[in-house]
Protein backbone atom coordinates (compact mmCIF):
# COMPACT_ATOMS: atom_id res chain seq x y z
CA UNK A 1 0.00 0.00 0.00
CA UNK A 2 1.14 3.60 -0.85
CA UNK A 3 1.33 4.50 2.45
CA UNK A 4 3.88 7.63 3.80
CA UNK A 5 4.16 10.98 4.85
CA UNK A 6 4.99 14.10 2.36
CA UNK A 7 7.34 16.76 3.45
CA UNK A 8 8.76 20.28 2.45
CA UNK A 9 10.58 22.89 3.97
CA UNK A 10 11.42 26.60 3.66
CA UNK A 11 14.52 28.41 4.62
CA UNK A 12 15.35 31.30 6.27
CA UNK A 13 18.46 32.36 4.11
CA UNK A 14 21.11 30.27 1.98
CA UNK A 15 22.18 28.12 4.78
CA UNK A 16 20.63 24.81 4.61
CA UNK A 17 19.73 24.24 7.71
CA UNK A 18 17.53 27.10 8.81
CA UNK A 19 14.44 26.25 8.53
CA UNK A 20 11.48 28.79 9.27
CA UNK A 21 8.37 26.52 7.97
CA UNK A 22 7.51 22.92 7.00
CA UNK A 23 4.64 21.52 5.18
CA UNK A 24 3.62 17.74 5.96
CA UNK A 25 0.94 15.61 4.71
CA UNK A 26 0.18 11.97 5.76
CA UNK A 27 -0.74 9.54 3.32
CA UNK A 28 -2.95 5.99 4.00
CA UNK A 29 -2.94 3.58 0.84
CA UNK A 30 -2.96 6.21 -1.29
CA UNK A 31 -5.23 8.75 -0.16
CA UNK A 32 -4.35 12.11 2.25
CA UNK A 33 -5.69 11.33 6.14
CA UNK A 34 -3.81 14.57 7.87
CA UNK A 35 -1.29 17.26 7.23
CA UNK A 36 -0.73 20.27 8.94
CA UNK A 37 2.18 23.12 8.47
CA UNK A 38 4.09 24.68 11.21
CA UNK A 39 6.20 28.02 11.32
CA UNK A 40 9.42 27.95 13.73
CA UNK A 41 12.86 29.87 14.28
CA UNK A 42 15.79 28.33 12.76
CA UNK A 43 18.67 27.58 15.36
CA UNK A 44 20.26 30.50 16.88
CA UNK A 45 23.18 30.18 14.86
CA UNK A 46 21.67 30.44 11.68
CA UNK A 47 18.86 32.78 12.86
CA UNK A 48 18.58 35.57 9.99
CA UNK A 49 16.04 35.71 6.94
CA UNK A 50 18.18 36.94 3.28
CA UNK A 51 16.02 38.81 1.32
CA UNK A 52 16.15 36.21 -1.75
CA UNK A 53 14.21 33.12 0.62
CA UNK A 54 11.83 35.98 1.56
CA UNK A 55 10.56 37.00 -1.94
CA UNK A 56 10.82 33.31 -2.46
CA UNK A 57 8.28 32.07 -0.07
CA UNK A 58 6.74 35.36 1.49
CA UNK A 59 7.86 34.50 4.88
CA UNK A 60 9.65 37.24 7.15
CA UNK A 61 11.54 37.13 10.88
CA UNK A 62 8.50 38.99 12.27
CA UNK A 63 6.02 36.00 11.57
CA UNK A 64 7.76 33.88 12.91
CA UNK A 65 8.94 35.87 15.94
CA UNK A 66 6.79 33.96 18.16
CA UNK A 67 7.34 30.52 16.89
CA UNK A 68 9.54 27.72 18.54
CA UNK A 69 12.70 27.08 18.01
CA UNK A 70 13.50 24.28 15.26
CA UNK A 71 14.93 21.83 18.54
CA UNK A 72 11.67 22.35 19.62
CA UNK A 73 9.08 21.26 16.60
CA UNK A 74 11.55 18.72 15.30
CA UNK A 75 9.83 16.36 17.82
CA UNK A 76 6.31 16.88 16.42
CA UNK A 77 7.55 16.44 12.68
CA UNK A 78 8.98 13.11 14.05
CA UNK A 79 5.58 12.27 16.13
CA UNK A 80 3.58 13.38 12.52
CA UNK A 81 5.64 10.81 10.74
CA UNK A 82 5.98 8.09 12.74
CA UNK A 83 7.25 4.90 11.15
CA UNK A 84 6.33 6.59 7.62
CA UNK A 85 8.75 6.81 4.30
CA UNK A 86 9.22 10.54 4.04
CA UNK A 87 8.76 11.26 0.39
CA UNK A 88 9.98 15.11 -0.88
CA UNK A 89 10.59 16.73 -4.35
CA UNK A 90 14.46 17.34 -3.79
CA UNK A 91 14.98 15.00 -1.01
CA UNK A 92 18.75 16.16 -0.88
CA UNK A 93 17.35 19.62 0.10
CA UNK A 94 14.74 18.61 2.51
CA UNK A 95 16.57 16.01 3.99
CA UNK A 96 19.65 17.99 4.23
CA UNK A 97 17.63 20.66 5.98
CA UNK A 98 16.97 17.78 8.92
CA UNK A 99 20.67 17.17 9.00
CA UNK A 100 22.27 20.75 8.73
CA UNK A 101 19.55 21.53 11.10
CA UNK A 102 20.76 19.11 13.61
CA UNK A 103 24.08 20.02 13.42
CA UNK A 104 23.81 23.47 13.73
CA UNK A 105 22.03 22.72 17.45
CA UNK A 106 24.60 19.94 18.01
CA UNK A 107 21.84 17.39 18.07
CA UNK A 108 22.11 13.66 16.23
CA UNK A 109 20.09 13.18 13.46
CA UNK A 110 17.13 11.15 13.33
CA UNK A 111 16.23 7.83 12.12
CA UNK A 112 14.62 8.45 8.85
CA UNK A 113 14.27 6.40 5.46
CA UNK A 114 13.07 9.01 2.37
CA UNK A 115 12.08 8.72 -1.59
CA UNK A 116 13.32 11.63 -3.80
CA UNK A 117 10.39 12.19 -6.48
CA UNK A 118 12.57 14.41 -8.10
CA UNK A 119 14.78 11.63 -9.16
CA UNK A 120 12.23 9.07 -9.64
CA UNK A 121 10.73 12.12 -12.11
CA UNK A 122 14.06 12.37 -13.59
CA UNK A 123 13.96 8.49 -14.44
CA UNK A 124 10.26 7.76 -15.51
CA UNK A 125 9.28 11.12 -17.70
CA UNK A 126 11.45 13.13 -20.02
CA UNK A 127 10.66 16.88 -18.99
CA UNK A 128 12.31 20.23 -20.60
CA UNK A 129 12.64 20.70 -16.58
CA UNK A 130 12.25 18.27 -13.21
CA UNK A 131 11.28 21.80 -11.11
CA UNK A 132 7.91 20.65 -9.01
CA UNK A 133 5.33 22.04 -10.73
CA UNK A 134 6.43 20.93 -14.32
CA UNK A 135 6.05 17.62 -12.69
CA UNK A 136 3.31 17.73 -11.20
CA UNK A 137 1.41 19.32 -14.20
CA UNK A 138 2.97 16.63 -16.40
CA UNK A 139 0.61 14.29 -14.11
CA UNK A 140 -2.51 15.87 -14.64
CA UNK A 141 -2.15 18.15 -11.82
CA UNK A 142 -1.41 21.37 -10.77
CA UNK A 143 0.59 24.05 -7.88
CA UNK A 144 -1.90 27.39 -6.71
CA UNK A 145 0.87 28.00 -4.18
CA UNK A 146 4.60 26.93 -5.28
CA UNK A 147 6.48 27.72 -2.16
CA UNK A 148 3.99 27.38 0.16
CA UNK A 149 5.42 24.19 2.38
CA UNK A 150 1.90 22.54 2.75
CA UNK A 151 0.94 23.17 -1.05
CA UNK A 152 4.22 21.50 -2.13
CA UNK A 153 4.34 18.46 -0.20
CA UNK A 154 0.83 17.89 -0.98
CA UNK A 155 1.87 18.46 -4.51
CA UNK A 156 4.52 15.63 -3.89
CA UNK A 157 1.42 13.92 -3.39
CA UNK A 158 0.21 14.48 -6.54
CA UNK A 159 3.41 13.17 -8.47
CA UNK A 160 3.73 9.87 -6.06
CA UNK A 161 0.09 9.23 -6.84
CA UNK A 162 0.57 9.59 -10.72
CA UNK A 163 4.20 7.73 -10.97
CA UNK A 164 2.94 5.02 -9.24
CA UNK A 165 -0.30 4.82 -11.40
CA UNK A 166 1.88 5.03 -14.65
CA UNK A 167 4.17 2.28 -13.30
CA UNK A 168 1.51 0.08 -11.98
CA UNK A 169 2.96 0.47 -8.35
CA UNK A 170 1.40 -0.58 -5.41
CA UNK A 171 3.43 0.20 -2.54
CA UNK A 172 6.87 3.03 -2.57
CA UNK A 173 9.12 0.12 -2.55
CA UNK A 174 7.70 -1.28 -5.66
CA UNK A 175 7.20 2.26 -7.19
CA UNK A 176 11.00 3.37 -6.49
CA UNK A 177 12.31 -0.58 -8.08
CA UNK A 178 10.73 0.24 -11.17
CA UNK A 179 12.06 3.33 -11.94
CA UNK A 180 15.92 2.18 -10.90
CA UNK A 181 16.00 4.27 -7.48
CA UNK A 182 17.17 3.47 -4.20
CA UNK A 183 14.91 4.53 -1.14
CA UNK A 184 17.73 6.40 1.24
CA UNK A 185 18.15 5.95 4.89
CA UNK A 186 19.76 8.29 7.89
CA UNK A 187 19.82 7.22 11.26
CA UNK A 188 22.05 8.83 14.12
CA UNK A 189 25.62 9.92 11.81
CA UNK A 190 24.90 8.06 8.82
CA UNK A 191 23.34 9.35 5.71
CA UNK A 192 22.45 7.11 2.51
CA UNK A 193 20.67 9.18 -0.65
CA UNK A 194 18.17 8.50 -2.34
CA UNK A 195 19.35 8.35 -5.85
CA UNK A 196 19.45 6.71 -9.10
CA UNK A 197 20.89 3.05 -8.71
CA UNK A 198 24.10 2.40 -11.16
CA UNK A 199 27.17 0.42 -11.16
CA UNK A 200 30.74 2.41 -10.40
CA UNK A 201 34.07 1.52 -8.80
CA UNK A 202 37.65 2.02 -8.25
CA UNK A 203 40.09 2.32 -5.77
CA UNK A 204 42.28 5.23 -4.93
CA UNK A 205 45.56 5.09 -5.03
CA UNK A 206 47.36 6.32 -2.01
CA UNK A 207 50.83 6.85 -1.34
CA UNK A 208 52.69 7.30 2.05
CA UNK A 209 55.33 10.12 1.80
CA UNK A 210 58.53 9.83 3.89
CA UNK A 211 58.22 10.65 7.10
CA UNK A 212 59.26 14.46 7.74
CA UNK A 213 62.85 14.12 10.10
CA UNK A 214 62.55 17.50 11.39
CA UNK A 215 58.72 17.04 12.65
CA UNK A 216 58.36 18.16 16.32
CA UNK A 217 58.27 15.32 18.52
CA UNK A 218 55.93 16.94 20.69
CA UNK A 219 53.26 17.37 18.06
CA UNK A 220 49.93 15.83 18.62
CA UNK A 221 50.11 13.41 15.82
CA UNK A 222 54.14 12.28 15.61
CA UNK A 223 54.31 8.81 15.59
CA UNK A 224 50.71 8.31 15.51
CA UNK A 225 48.91 5.77 13.04
CA UNK A 226 45.99 7.78 11.49
CA UNK A 227 43.33 6.52 9.62
CA UNK A 228 40.69 8.64 7.19
CA UNK A 229 37.28 7.71 7.16
CA UNK A 230 34.48 9.70 5.65
CA UNK A 231 35.14 12.60 2.75
CA UNK A 232 37.65 15.72 3.83
CA UNK A 233 36.13 19.31 3.43
CA UNK A 234 39.59 20.78 3.24
CA UNK A 235 42.03 18.56 1.43
CA UNK A 236 41.66 15.46 -0.77
CA UNK A 237 42.67 12.43 0.72
CA UNK A 238 46.32 12.30 -0.27
CA UNK A 239 47.18 15.58 0.75
CA UNK A 240 45.76 14.65 4.36
CA UNK A 241 48.37 11.66 4.30
CA UNK A 242 50.89 14.02 2.95
CA UNK A 243 50.43 16.75 5.92
CA UNK A 244 50.22 13.74 8.56
CA UNK A 245 54.05 12.66 6.92
CA UNK A 246 55.00 16.26 7.66
CA UNK A 247 54.46 16.42 10.74
CA UNK A 248 55.72 12.97 11.91
CA UNK A 249 52.51 10.75 11.18
CA UNK A 250 52.11 7.33 9.24
CA UNK A 251 48.52 6.95 7.64
CA UNK A 252 46.82 3.84 6.83
CA UNK A 253 44.18 2.60 4.88
CA UNK A 254 42.36 0.80 7.44
CA UNK A 255 41.43 0.70 10.96
CA UNK A 256 43.99 -2.28 12.54
CA UNK A 257 45.55 -2.82 16.14
CA UNK A 258 47.78 -0.41 15.01
CA UNK A 259 45.48 2.81 14.96
CA UNK A 260 45.92 5.32 17.10
CA UNK A 261 43.91 7.97 15.52
CA UNK A 262 40.63 8.20 13.35
CA UNK A 263 39.58 10.88 11.54
CA UNK A 264 36.11 11.09 10.40
CA UNK A 265 35.07 13.14 7.63
CA UNK A 266 31.02 14.47 6.28
CA UNK A 267 29.47 13.14 9.88
CA UNK A 268 27.68 14.64 12.07
CA UNK A 269 30.05 15.65 14.95
CA UNK A 270 26.94 15.68 17.31
CA UNK A 271 26.93 11.72 17.25
CA UNK A 272 30.69 10.79 17.03
CA UNK A 273 30.43 8.77 20.09
CA UNK A 274 30.44 4.24 20.88
CA UNK A 275 27.32 3.10 20.10
CA UNK A 276 26.46 5.96 16.57
CA UNK A 277 25.53 3.72 13.35
CA UNK A 278 28.86 5.14 11.50
CA UNK A 279 31.11 4.01 9.01
CA UNK A 280 32.48 0.69 9.39
CA UNK A 281 36.07 2.22 9.87
CA UNK A 282 34.40 4.22 13.04
CA UNK A 283 32.64 1.34 14.24
CA UNK A 284 36.09 -1.00 14.05
CA UNK A 285 37.57 1.94 16.54
CA UNK A 286 34.80 1.97 18.78
CA UNK A 287 35.38 -1.73 19.09
CA UNK A 288 38.75 -1.59 19.62
CA UNK A 289 38.69 1.40 22.64
CA UNK A 290 36.52 -1.28 24.03
CA UNK A 291 38.85 -3.46 24.03
CA UNK A 292 41.27 -1.33 25.60
CA UNK A 293 43.26 0.14 22.35
CA UNK A 294 44.32 3.39 22.81
CA UNK A 295 42.69 4.82 20.07
CA UNK A 296 41.39 8.30 19.45
CA UNK A 297 38.56 9.44 16.82
CA UNK A 298 38.40 13.39 16.04
CA UNK A 299 36.54 15.51 13.74
CA UNK A 300 38.02 17.20 10.72
CA UNK A 301 38.27 20.56 12.35
CA UNK A 302 40.39 18.35 15.16
CA UNK A 303 42.76 17.57 12.86
CA UNK A 304 43.14 21.00 11.11
CA UNK A 305 43.97 21.80 14.90
CA UNK A 306 46.44 19.35 15.20
CA UNK A 307 48.22 19.93 12.32
CA UNK A 308 48.50 23.72 12.78
CA UNK A 309 49.77 22.54 16.45
CA UNK A 310 47.16 24.33 18.25
CA UNK A 311 46.08 22.41 21.73
CA UNK A 312 43.34 19.79 21.38
CA UNK A 313 41.34 21.02 23.85
CA UNK A 314 38.07 18.96 23.46
CA UNK A 315 36.32 19.90 26.63
CA UNK A 316 35.82 22.63 28.87
CA UNK A 317 36.20 22.68 32.61
CA UNK A 318 32.61 21.72 33.22
CA UNK A 319 33.34 18.64 31.04
CA UNK A 320 31.05 19.68 28.58
CA UNK A 321 31.75 19.34 24.62
CA UNK A 322 32.95 22.78 23.32
CA UNK A 323 30.86 24.26 20.61
CA UNK A 324 33.05 23.56 17.20
CA UNK A 325 32.05 25.50 13.74
CA UNK A 326 31.98 22.68 10.60
CA UNK A 327 35.60 23.19 8.66
CA UNK A 328 34.72 25.78 5.97
CA UNK A 329 34.24 23.86 2.11
CA UNK A 330 37.35 24.10 -0.08
CA UNK A 331 36.83 23.78 -3.66
CA UNK A 332 38.73 20.84 -5.08
CA UNK A 333 41.32 23.14 -7.11
CA UNK A 334 42.37 23.77 -3.73
CA UNK A 335 42.56 21.14 -1.72
CA UNK A 336 44.93 19.50 -3.92
CA UNK A 337 47.43 21.88 -2.52
CA UNK A 338 48.94 21.81 0.58
CA UNK A 339 48.04 23.94 3.23
CA UNK A 340 51.06 25.46 3.93
CA UNK A 341 51.47 26.33 -0.17
CA UNK A 342 48.00 27.88 -0.12
CA UNK A 343 47.21 31.77 -0.29
CA UNK A 344 44.59 33.06 1.97
CA UNK A 345 40.98 33.28 0.04
CA UNK A 346 39.71 36.67 -0.09
CA UNK A 347 36.08 37.37 0.46
CA UNK A 348 33.74 37.12 -1.74
CA UNK A 349 32.59 39.82 -3.89
CA UNK A 350 28.76 40.52 -3.08
CA UNK A 351 26.65 39.74 -6.40
CA UNK A 352 25.06 43.24 -5.56
CA UNK A 353 25.16 46.55 -4.48
CA UNK A 354 23.08 48.88 -2.86
CA UNK A 355 21.15 51.22 -6.05
CA UNK A 356 22.41 55.08 -6.54
CA UNK A 357 19.92 57.15 -7.23
CA UNK A 358 20.60 59.89 -10.26
CA UNK A 359 18.74 62.47 -12.26
CA UNK A 360 19.52 61.10 -15.75
CA UNK A 361 16.40 60.42 -17.54
CA UNK A 362 16.07 57.08 -19.91
CA UNK A 363 17.46 57.06 -23.17
CA UNK A 364 14.89 55.85 -25.59
CA UNK A 365 13.29 58.35 -27.17
CA UNK A 366 10.44 59.62 -25.80
CA UNK A 367 10.77 58.44 -22.29
CA UNK A 368 11.07 60.45 -19.55
CA UNK A 369 11.17 58.06 -16.98
CA UNK A 370 14.02 58.47 -14.80
CA UNK A 371 17.28 56.21 -15.71
CA UNK A 372 18.23 53.33 -12.98
CA UNK A 373 21.49 53.87 -13.56
CA UNK A 374 24.08 56.73 -14.18
CA UNK A 375 26.82 57.04 -16.91
CA UNK A 376 28.80 59.16 -18.91
CA UNK A 377 29.21 57.94 -22.10
CA UNK A 378 27.30 54.55 -22.64
CA UNK A 379 23.01 54.45 -22.63
CA UNK A 380 21.36 54.05 -19.70
CA UNK A 381 18.04 53.02 -19.58
CA UNK A 382 14.82 52.92 -16.58
CA UNK A 383 13.77 50.05 -14.82
CA UNK A 384 10.63 49.63 -17.48
CA UNK A 385 13.16 49.28 -20.41
CA UNK A 386 15.72 47.21 -18.58
CA UNK A 387 13.25 44.75 -18.20
CA UNK A 388 11.90 45.21 -21.86
CA UNK A 389 15.86 44.59 -22.77
CA UNK A 390 15.91 41.57 -20.54
CA UNK A 391 12.48 40.11 -22.06
CA UNK A 392 14.26 40.42 -25.46
CA UNK A 393 17.35 37.99 -24.28
CA UNK A 394 14.62 35.99 -23.04
CA UNK A 395 14.38 36.20 -19.46
CA UNK A 396 12.35 38.00 -16.62
CA UNK A 397 13.99 39.47 -13.44
CA UNK A 398 13.32 37.98 -10.14
CA UNK A 399 14.61 41.03 -8.16
CA UNK A 400 15.27 44.44 -8.33
CA UNK A 401 17.57 45.96 -10.88
CA UNK A 402 20.52 47.77 -9.00
CA UNK A 403 23.24 48.08 -11.59
CA UNK A 404 24.55 46.70 -15.35
CA UNK A 405 27.85 44.71 -13.40
CA UNK A 406 25.37 43.44 -10.37
CA UNK A 407 24.30 39.73 -10.42
CA UNK A 408 20.90 40.15 -10.99
CA UNK A 409 18.54 36.89 -10.40
CA UNK A 410 16.43 36.12 -13.44
CA UNK A 411 14.24 33.02 -15.08
CA UNK A 412 14.37 32.38 -18.04
CA UNK A 413 11.26 32.19 -20.31
CA UNK A 414 11.49 29.64 -22.45
CA UNK A 415 12.91 26.77 -20.03
CA UNK A 416 11.77 28.17 -16.71
CA UNK A 417 15.76 28.08 -15.05
CA UNK A 418 16.57 30.29 -12.55
CA UNK A 419 20.22 31.42 -13.02
CA UNK A 420 22.04 35.16 -11.73
CA UNK A 421 22.90 37.18 -15.00
CA UNK A 422 24.55 40.82 -15.82
CA UNK A 423 22.60 43.01 -17.27
CA UNK A 424 25.51 44.07 -19.41
CA UNK A 425 26.04 40.42 -20.27
CA UNK A 426 22.52 40.46 -21.93
CA UNK A 427 22.91 43.32 -23.60
CA UNK A 428 25.91 41.82 -25.07
CA UNK A 429 24.10 38.53 -25.96
CA UNK A 430 21.11 40.60 -27.27
CA UNK A 431 23.70 42.52 -29.86
CA UNK A 432 24.09 39.59 -31.12
CA UNK A 433 21.23 37.57 -31.07
CA UNK A 434 21.55 34.67 -28.74
CA UNK A 435 19.99 34.27 -25.54
CA UNK A 436 20.91 35.14 -22.53
CA UNK A 437 19.96 31.74 -20.42
CA UNK A 438 22.83 29.48 -20.58
CA UNK A 439 20.67 26.42 -19.52
CA UNK A 440 19.09 27.16 -23.55
CA UNK A 441 22.47 28.11 -25.22
CA UNK A 442 24.54 24.92 -23.77
CA UNK A 443 21.68 22.48 -24.20
CA UNK A 444 21.32 23.46 -28.06
CA UNK A 445 24.73 23.85 -28.25
CA UNK A 446 25.23 20.06 -27.41
CA UNK A 447 22.88 18.65 -29.17
CA UNK A 448 24.46 20.57 -32.52
CA UNK A 449 27.44 19.34 -31.51
CA UNK A 450 26.66 15.45 -31.22
CA UNK A 451 24.80 15.91 -34.19
CA UNK A 452 28.58 16.97 -35.86
CA UNK A 453 30.23 13.99 -33.70
CA UNK A 454 28.20 11.45 -35.36
CA UNK A 455 28.79 7.98 -34.64
CA UNK A 456 31.75 9.46 -32.76
CA UNK A 457 29.50 11.39 -30.40
CA UNK A 458 29.46 10.81 -26.92
CA UNK A 459 26.21 9.39 -25.62
CA UNK A 460 26.54 7.39 -22.13
CA UNK A 461 24.78 9.17 -19.77
CA UNK A 462 26.24 10.99 -17.19
CA UNK A 463 25.40 9.11 -13.70
CA UNK A 464 23.66 11.71 -11.40
CA UNK A 465 25.94 10.78 -8.30
CA UNK A 466 28.90 11.84 -10.58
CA UNK A 467 27.74 15.22 -11.67
CA UNK A 468 26.83 15.92 -7.99
CA UNK A 469 29.88 14.78 -6.48
CA UNK A 470 32.10 16.76 -8.98
CA UNK A 471 30.11 20.28 -8.36
CA UNK A 472 30.05 19.81 -4.64
CA UNK A 473 34.18 19.20 -4.99
CA UNK A 474 34.39 22.41 -7.11
CA UNK A 475 32.44 24.16 -4.16
CA UNK A 476 28.86 23.79 -5.59
CA UNK A 477 25.23 22.99 -4.23
CA UNK A 478 24.30 20.50 -7.32
CA UNK A 479 20.82 21.24 -7.95
CA UNK A 480 20.35 19.00 -10.60
CA UNK A 481 20.79 17.89 -14.36
CA UNK A 482 18.86 20.03 -16.59
CA UNK A 483 18.39 17.36 -19.54
CA UNK A 484 16.85 14.03 -19.52
CA UNK A 485 18.76 12.19 -19.94
CA UNK A 486 21.86 13.82 -19.01
CA UNK A 487 24.80 13.57 -21.15
CA UNK A 488 28.29 14.70 -21.72
CA UNK A 489 28.36 18.76 -22.74
CA UNK A 490 24.87 18.69 -21.46
CA UNK A 491 24.08 21.65 -18.64
CA UNK A 492 24.02 21.51 -15.17
CA UNK A 493 22.34 24.17 -12.38
CA UNK A 494 24.70 24.64 -9.40
CA UNK A 495 24.72 27.48 -7.05
CA UNK A 496 27.92 28.84 -5.52
CA UNK A 497 28.41 27.89 -1.71
CA UNK A 498 31.02 31.31 -1.30
CA UNK A 499 28.79 34.01 -2.93
CA UNK A 500 25.51 32.42 -3.78
CA UNK A 501 25.52 32.14 -7.96
CA UNK A 502 22.98 30.17 -9.36
CA UNK A 503 24.31 29.11 -12.77
CA UNK A 504 23.38 26.83 -15.41
CA UNK A 505 27.13 25.32 -16.73
CA UNK A 506 28.58 21.66 -18.25
CA UNK A 507 30.38 19.92 -16.18
CA UNK A 508 33.62 20.68 -17.66
CA UNK A 509 33.02 24.89 -16.71
CA UNK A 510 31.80 23.36 -13.29
CA UNK A 511 35.39 21.96 -12.27
CA UNK A 512 36.98 25.29 -12.55
CA UNK A 513 35.20 26.05 -9.87
CA UNK A 514 33.43 29.96 -9.55
CA UNK A 515 34.57 33.21 -10.39
CA UNK A 516 34.73 34.03 -6.97
CA UNK A 517 36.89 31.63 -6.15
CA UNK A 518 39.76 30.79 -8.79
CA UNK A 519 41.93 34.01 -7.38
Amino acid sequence: MLNYTAIDFETANGYRGSPCAVGLVRVLDGSPVDQVRWLMRPPEAVDHFDAFNTMVHGITADMVAGEPRWREVLPNILDFIGDDVVVSHNAGFDIGVVRYACAADNIGWPAMQFLCTLVLARRALSLPSYRLPFVVEALGAKIDLHHDPLADARAVVDIVDGLARANGAGDLDALAESVGVRIGRMNSGLYVGSVAKYSGGGTSRLSQAELNPDADPDGYLYGRVVVFTGALMTMTRQVAWDECARVGAVCEKSTTKRTNVLVVGDINPAVLRPGAALTKKAERAFELQDQGQDIEVMTEDDFLRCLEGRPLDLLSASGEQQEEGLPEFVPAHVRAVPPVERRAPKPPRPLRRERVPTDQHCCVEGCTNTAAFRTRKKPTWCDEHIVELQRLGGIKPLEPFTHPDDWQLTECLRCTVPAHYRFNYTLDKNRVGEPTCRACYWREWATWARGVQGEWARLEPVPYQEAKALAEENGFDYLGPLTAPSLPDDPHHTRCRRCGKISAERLGDIGFGCTCSRS
